[in-house]
């Protein structure tokens, strides 16, 4: 699959005798050997060898893993693991080595080096199926860090595969045909909360009609081909567009368009007590996203690979937040905020390689625009509109630059050596202006802040890694790297307060900020592979991080929110992790680690002037501690190759800890002595239960359960309204198929999940928590009407239930979703003739 795979006669290498000469360094036959005895001697030693080339053969296919005792189906057993651990390197483009895994064609060819990657009818002899049983110490596929390594079930389906002829698809053809056009109509009914069943479920109710699906391929020989797929559903407004035109061995031209709509539901907050308890605005609340891009890729055999783009993004429309309004001392009213937002992208990537060396070169240049309006609040207290608002209109913009270098080297069979540096500069201004409105939409009494900000920073990043194997059992992964970032915020701001449209009652406040932030950041990471127990490995990971940073702020107003402060943070991370990994039986594995990770910061404040006299926030706070205690375990049962089970488990506990100085008030006194002062703990427990059940071709389900239960405490002071957050959460899950007839298949699927994080100190503050339940049921029939057309038609059921929301957001719903499914090989061979 790469030239590391031939195996070339090297002099240098040969075996040596007793006396450190080497065998073919012999020129005068030892002593009592004539030319006969020579020539017996060499018929010997080469029958010898034949033995043992042939008894090494059988046990290296001895030690492969047996093909699977089934039929397999290329698109249910074998694509998603191509798709999972071959593609990223064996793909369309550039593949390593001319090795393609993208259709039988290319698969059977082989690569630069062998012919023999895959053999129909024989996976013994198929390098393919050696190279992922890493029988090669050489080859081992895929390597370390280009995918997940193969379980010896999935060798087995790939033996099986292979040893039943390597068909594409369950009938030996491509999987997909060259053209397919899938028509889609659906209805869903909905009662109670219909921004919340959007929101929730990603789906509009009411009719929406469209194509859920085309797909066109034309070849134009045997190396070009154009591809046009994509789909579009209206009035959803969700459409997507994709065009391709490549040229095997020359380049592609890539463009497309693609728009999707994320709804919001527009329900603000629950307090019982008042009347209404909720408001919802009914306003239909949605964000509309897409991009367009257009890609030039030249890819000459053994030249460097560039691709030049561009690409336009983006969101448009409105969106809820969780800022909710004042409401009589609780903030419950719905607030949102519309965006417009704009991003340019245009990159340049350049890849090689070249006599071992493997060079890559990334660079972006971003133009981004955003203008932000944030509509909250102010206060109701009675009648069809608030009494007041606040308006905040926000501007961003800014050009931000990077290019990332990266060099990669295989210096030796057991050193991978690679290194990287990133560049990226970032310069941007920001414009905000706030108002004060009446029920009205008029001017009135209030804030009215405003700012213009200027940001530049500039940061360079360096990394340097290597992959050591110096041994066929053991891998040592090493990195290190650094980066340094400069940063310079200045502005003038505006704290203005009064009435605008009452002359001598507005007060300008002017003002000017700057922030100088130089930071340096070191980290370090080691990984250790040991293999050479039987069937098990074991495993250790560390990370190191050291993070310093020097930051000045400075805000000159004539308010009490002036201040000048100098700080020295450092913060010290260090995280671990082992376990093990074991499969002592074809059918069991078991793994589990264990993790610690700790975060140590220091906060030395050499100014800190305000208006608090050093008494403020954050600059009170001393050092901070965060250490996490985690364990996870993960058992795969498989008793027999139709019935796999797998049973995990994850234990969490965090704390957090700080120390203060101590905080004195004139008229309260000591509100806090310092020290040391534990803030908060969190602890969590998670199960889970996933089995998958095939006991014939005709038939498939699957099921998963999963529970978690979870405490997190904070230091209350005394505050009853601080109530510790704790709660569990349920998810049920289950999928099934079953052919009916070889043209008729059921297909069903549930999901449900509870959750119980609700409070009830309701006489105290404002009660957080969610508490509810949510059930999705789909069942559906694919009828397939002749070999070009087959037609799916399916019911779905949704059912959400919030208690803790006084069932404000509730909703139930109906869908009927039909789908026509026309595949054809070209235009004139579509038939539309439909069996009974």
């Amino acid at each position: 699959m790469s030239s590391r795979g031939e195996r070339h006669f090297n002099p240098t290498k040969l075996p040596t005798k007793g006396n450190g000469s080497k065998l073919g360094d012999e020129a005068v036959p030892a002593p009592g050997v004539g030319r006969s005895g020579r020539f017996v001697l060499l018929w010997v030693v080469a029958t010898g060898l034949l033995f043992c080339c042939d008894a090494f053969g059988q046990s290296t296919n001895a030690a492969l893993p047996p093909p699977a005792n089934v039929i397999v189906d290329f698109d249910r057993d074998i694509r998603p693991v191509l798709d999972r651990s071959c593609l990223r390197c064996h793909g369309p483009e550039r593949p390593r080595s001319g090795f393609r895994l993208v259709d039988r064609e290319s698969a059977l060819k082989g690569g630069y080096n062998n012919t023999n990657d895959i053999v129909p009818g024989n996976s013994a002899e198929s390098m393919l199926i050696h190279y992922v049983a890493g029988l090669d110490e050489m080859m081992i596929m895929p390597p370390e860090g280009e995918g997940d390594r193969l379980t010896p079930e999935e060798i087995g389906l790939l033996r099986a595969w292979i040893d039943q002829g390597a068909a594409w698809s369950a009938t030996g053809q491509v999987a997909r045909a060259p053209y397919e056009f899938t028509p889609a109509l659906r209805w869903v009914e909905v009662d109670g909360d219909r921004g919340k069943f959007r929101e929730m479920e990603g789906v509009r109710d009411g009719w929406v009609g469209g194509v859920e699906h085309f797909r066109i391929v034309e070849p134009d020989g045997p190396d070009r081909v154009f591809i046009a797929e994509g789909h579009f559903l209206t009035p959803e407004s969700d459409y997507e567009v994709r065009l391709s035109l490549t040229q095997r061995d020359f380049g592609f031209v890539r463009m497309g368009f693609h728009r999707w709509r994320r709804y919001y539901d527009d329900t603000g907050g629950y307090y019982e007590p008042f009347t209404p308890p909720a408001f919802d605005l009914d306003r239909e609340l949605h964000l509309d996203t897409g991009r367009a891009w257009i890609d030039f890729g030249l890819t000459l055999p053994n030249r460097p690979r560039v691709v030049l783009g561009y690409e336009f993004q983006f969101r448009d429309g409105a969106k809820s937040m969780l800022e909710w309004g004042f409401v009589n001392g609780r903030n419950i009213y719905p607030a949102l905020k519309g965006i417009d937002e704009t991003v340019h992208i245009v990159k340049l990537d350049v890849t090689h390689e070249w006599s071992g060396w493997s060079f890559e070169d990334n660079a972006r240049l971003q133009v981004y625009g955003n203008k932000v309006e944030d509509l909250q609040v102010l206060s109701y207290t009675t009648g069809p509109l608030p009494d007041g608002f606040v308006r905040t209109r926000e501007t961003l913009r800014h050009l931000h630059g990077a290019n990332t270098i990266r060099i990669e080297k295989q210096v030796a069979d057991w050193w991978l050596l690679s290194a990287g540096h990133l560049y990226s500069r970032f310069s941007g201004d920001t414009e905000l202006n706030q108002a004060t409105l009446n029920s009205q939409g008029d001017l009135t009494l209030g804030s009215y802040w405003n700012n213009r900000i200027t940001l530049k920073r500039e940061m360079h990043a360096f990394s340097v890694a290597s992959l050591l194997t110096p041994a066929r059992t053991l891998s040592v992964s090493l990195g290190a790297q650094s980066e340094f970032t400069r940063q310079e915020g200045y502005g003038d701001i505006g704290l203005d307060f009064g009435d605008p449209t009452i002359p001598g009652l507005f007060f300008p406040q002017p003002g000017t900020v700057r922030s100088d932030l130089d930071q340096v950041r070191v980290a370090e990471n080691a990984s250790v592979r040991y293999t050479r127990l039987p069937f098990t490995t074991l495993f250790a990971d560390a990370r190191f991080e050291q993070d310093r940073i020097g930051q000045f702020e400075r805000a000159d107003t004539e308010t009490p929110d002036a201040f000048l402060r100098d700080t020295d943070y450092a913060n010290n991370v260090v995280d671990a992790r082992a376990g093990f990994s074991t499969s002592p039986w074809r059918w069991l594995g078991w793994n589990a680690h264990y993790r610690w990770r700790r975060s140590a910061s220091d906060y030395d404040h050499s100014r800190d002037e305000s208006f608090f006299d050093g008494r403020g926030y954050s600059a009170f706070i001393r050092e901070r501690e965060i250490t996490t205690d985690s364990v996870e375990t993960r058992l795969v049962l498989r008793p027999v190759m139709w019935l796999k089970a797998a049973l995990t488990y994850e234990f969490t506990d965090s704390a957090y800890e700080v120390v203060t100085d101590p905080v004195e008030d004139v008229f309260l006194g000591t509100l806090s002595p310092g020290g040391r002062l534990t803030a908060g703990d969190y602890e969590a427990h998670v199960f889970g239960v996933n089995v998958t059940f095939a006991p014939t071709h005709r038939l498939l389900l699957n099921g998963a359960f999963t529970y978690s239960d979870s405490r997190t405490v904070t230091a209350a002071n005394d505050q009853p309204a601080v109530v510790p957050y704790e709660g569990n959460v349920y998810t049920i899950s289950g999928s099934g198929s079953y052919q009916l007839t070889p043209r008729l298949a059921l297909r069903a699927s549930y999901a449900y999940s509870q959750s119980s994080f609700g409070q009830d100190q309701v006489a105290d503050r404002f009660p957080l928590g969610l508490d509810h339940r949510h059930h999705r049921l789909m069942v559906g029939l694919t009828r397939q009407l002749t070999e070009a057309v087959s037609a799916t038609v399916r019911y779905q059921f949704y059912k959400y239930d919030e208690p803790s929301s006084g069932r404000w957001n509730d909703f139930e719903a109906h869908g009927v979703f039909a789908t026509l499914l026309f595949r054809w090989e070209s235009p004139l061979d579509l038939r539309m003739t439909i069996d009974d």
